[in-house]
């Protein structure tokens, strides 16, 4: 990844894709799984036009953070599962508002690929050091900027030192409508805005996970409502448990089928769902 570049999706999803084929989606303790989204922070420092966060009796801000003990059973889940894909920090706040963020990373960065994403704020405060964040373990870092170019600017020469991988994302919030489509944005599960209910498949609960701020294992990084009871909390279970679930399963089994309209969580999103984790979805469908 280029951080001086232009945000181009196709780029962005290429790389995805070359990130999804390192893992092994074979393993039966957490079959088709390539990538595990943690979310560290029910908090954030910005609204913008394309979030639920827009409109706080949608999403209000709230004080809740993952502990780090959350962070490290999650670890030593992953690990006694032979897991080896990715490690996505990101979920629905700005992560560099954990105040024990750096720690969270760390707990792993002996045994995986962590890249966390951020609005860089933070950094070009100068509160948090770019070089804390690759000392503690972070392999790859996303920044988007949402002000305009004198942000972008100002973030890719901060970042010139970067030694891990890096991406500046020009997503730059103009309030217009049609930021959706210029960046490739989905409704976050239908949280944003009124749809029609779509009959088409999904692959993402087969290959990705989603891990809430308390260790409740979540449909999908979009369910930004919840629609979606836990199937289980990694707290109290362990993940392959709860990955492997039969209640997972059936969720899987009516999105390959194309039946979100059956899913609470589901029936309003407007996510394409298949443009990875192919391979995933073939494995679970074989179930």
């Amino acid at each position: 990844m280029n951080g001086d570049s232009v945000f181009n999706v196709k780029e962005h999803l290429d790389y995805r894709k070359k990130r999804y084929h390192k893992a092994d989606i074979e393993n039966n303790l957490l079959l088709g799984l390539s990538t595990v989204e943690i979310n560290p922070t029910e908090l954030c420092n910005r609204v913008c036009s394309f979030c639920p966060r827009s409109d706080p009796d949608v999403y209000p801000n709230r004080k809740l953070n993952m502990s780090v003990d959350t962070a490290s059973t999650l670890a030593e889940q992953l690990v006694d599962a032979n897991f080896n894909g990715d490690i996505h920090i990101t979920g629905y706040g700005e992560p560099t508002l954990n105040p024990d963020i750096l720690k969270i990373i760390l707990a792993f960065d002996e045994h995986f690929f962590t890249e966390m994403i951020t609005n860089g704020d933070r950094l070009l405060s100068g509160r948090l050091k770019h070089n804390e964040l690759t000392q503690h373990g972070l392999s790859s870092l996303i920044v988007d900027c949402y002000d305009g170019p004198e942000q972008t600017e100002k973030i890719s020469k901060l970042l010139e030192s970067f030694t891990g991988q890096k991406r500046i994302r020009n997503h730059y919030d103009t309030g217009e409508s049609n930021l959706f489509e210029l960046y490739n944005y989905n409704n976050r599960g239908g949280a944003i805005g009124q749809n029609k209910t779509l009959h088409r498949p999904c692959y993402m609960p087969t290959y990705k996970a989603f891990i809430d701020w308390n260790g409740d294992v979540g449909l999908c990084c979009n369910d930004w409502q919840r629609g979606q009871k836990p199937f289980g909390n990694i707290n109290e279970s362990s993940f392959s448990d709860i990955w492997m679930s039969k209640e997972f399963e059936r969720v899987r089994k009516l999105l390959l089928q194309g039946r979100r309209y059956e899913l609470p969580a589901c029936k309003m999103c407007d996510t394409d769902g298949c443009k990875s984790g192919g391979d995933s979805a073939i494995l679970w469908n074989k179930i």
